[in-house]
Formats: C-alpha cells, sequence, structure tokens
C-alpha cells in the first residue's frame, strides 16, 4: 500500500538535532508527524466505513423482518403497492468552476431507471433534488478511482469532499436513506460508474454517460445499474439483466430486466420506503 499524497516518508541526507544535541536518524520531525496524521486518518476512515457497513446490515435485516411480518400485497390498495426509492444527484464542477453537465442532461438516465425499478420489482424513484455543486471540486473527486482502489481511497479520506455535499442522514432513521448519485467526470480505468454497496449510501457516474452527442459513451442503463449495487444486487451472467457487468454503447448496451430473486433482493434493502 502506497502512502497517502502528500506525506513525505522519505529519508533526509544528514541527521536531524534532537532538542537534547544528540543526532537523530534520517526522518525529520515533520515526516513523523505526517506519517503519523495520515496513519490516524486512514484509521479514522476505516472506523468510519466499519460502522457504515455494520449499520446497513442491521437496517437491511431490520427491513426484512419488517417485509416478512408486513400484510400481504392483496390488502394493498393496488395504487400503493410499490416501493419507493429516494435519489438525489449531485453534479460536480470542474477547477474552473464549469458544472460537469446539466440537470436535462441527466433526466433521460434517470426515467430509465425508474421504468426499469417499477417493470422489475416495483419500485419507483422519487428524486429528492437534481443539484449542481458550484465549488469547484477537487481532482480527487472529479477524477476518481474505482471498486477497490474507491473503497480505499474512502477509507484514507480522499472522498471527503463529496461526503461534505450529502444529504445529513437522521441518526434514527431505519428505511429510505436516499441514495446520492454523484457525476464525476472520469473514473480511473475502464469504468463509467461504481458504487462501493452497503459500504456507502452514493454511487458515482461518469459524465460523458449523459452527453446525448456522443454516441460511443451516451448510455442510459448505468445509473440504474449503481442503483442496482446500492441495493445490494450483485452482477448478472445475463447481458439482458440490468446488473450485466459490461454495457458497450452504441451497439451493445445492456437490458434493464429483472429475476423474481433481484426483486427479493430490492424489497429488503434499508433505502426503499415500503408501501403501506
Amino acid at each position: 500500500m502506497s502512502p497517502d499524497a502528500g506525506t513525505d516518508v522519505s529519508a533526509d541526507v544528514g541527521a536531524d538535532v534532537s532538542p537534547d544535541g544528540s543526532a537523530e536518524p534520517a526522518f525529520r520531525w515533520t515526516s513523523i508527524a505526517a506519517v503519523s496524521a495520515g496513519a490516524g486518518t486512514s484509521l479514522g476512515g476505516a472506523a468510519r466505513v466499519l460502522g457504515s457497513t455494520a449499520r446497513a446490515l442491521l437496517l437491511d435485516a431490520a427491513a426484512a423482518a419488517d417485509t416478512a411480518l408486513r400484510r400481504p400485497a392483496s390488502a394493498i390498495p393496488a395504487n400503493r403497492r410499490s416501493f419507493t426509492l429516494p435519489v438525489r444527484v449531485l453534479i460536480l464542477s470542474d477547477e474552473n468552476g464549469r458544472p460537469l453537465t446539466t440537470p436535462d442532461a441527466v433526466a433521460p438516465s434517470l426515467e430509465n431507471a425508474d421504468r426499469a425499478l417499477r417493470t422489475g420489482a416495483s419500485v419507483r424513484l422519487r428524486i429528492t433534488g437534481v443539484d449542481t455543486i458550484d465549488e469547484p471540486a477537487p481532482a480527487a473527486a472529479l477524477d476518481p478511482r474505482s471498486n477497490r482502489r474507491l473503497l480505499l481511497d474512502d477509507i484514507r479520506g480522499h472522498t471527503a469532499f463529496l461526503r461534505r455535499h450529502l444529504a445529513r442522514r437522521p441518526a434514527l432513521s431505519v428505511v429510505g436513506d436516499p441514495v446520492t448519485v454523484v457525476v464525476v467526470r472520469t473514473i480511473a480505468g475502464r469504468t463509467t460508474g461504481c458504487s462501493l454497496g452497503m459500504s456507502a449510501d452514493w454511487v458515482i457516474c461518469q459524465a460523458n454517460l449523459f452527453d446525448a452527442s456522443s454516441p460511443r459513451t451516451y448510455d442510459e442503463t448505468v445509473l440504474a445499474h449503481e442503483l442496482g449495487h446500492a441495493l445490494n444486487l450483485p452482477h448478472h451472467h445475463n447481458r439482458s439483466n440490468l446488473m450485466f457487468p459490461v454495457s458497450s454503447p452504441p451497439d451493445d448496451v445492456r437490458g434493464t430486466a429483472l429475476h423474481p430473486w433481484q426483486r427479493a433482493v430490492l424489497h429488503v434493502n434499508r433505502h426503499l420506503v415500503p408501501p403501506s
């Protein structure tokens, strides 16, 4: 594991002198302090991520118990049988304060996600906001890494800018925590979207997914796919399925179908508000 950016762990030529006048080895006290601060940040980040994951497990278990005890769907009026998924979108701005995309450009992907989840799982999206962050974002937020590297960056505090702009979650909330979709500039590797699953209540999507003038990158399925991961769905081997891992516009875009077992997984997730 490489040290945090900005942490100097290389030895200086020569020796420092301690307060008692004795020679010290190569590391400067400032380097030791920087390493200690970086270690403290990583430990705090690991505790935060583990706490979020533990909370997610407990709330998903509570949602499963609630589903088991809930009255049958036949006893609920037909117009109130859908689950509700609160979703918020955050659009970042680049170093010069230019937004990476527009709310209108994101709208078709949100509509596609709503359509796919309604059809396949009786889950409707409730958009709580599509907001643009005017503050220029740092490079770590604009061009994040993916998968395990993104998790490592989250632990090391490199996602602080993103987390600072997330909606505050009620401490005693049990269901209905919103999933936040963060529009970033690029994602490292051949990746256009990423979710940390139950470890985070946010996902990232690359801005060029929403550029309809670029058919080789425009893909309305990625946002819905990442929401699926945020709701604990793993990848699926069938290309017609929403959770198929690869989508290659314009000619080989994944489908949006969901299997009954995927529907069951979705219905016991803490992010969903059950019908009543």
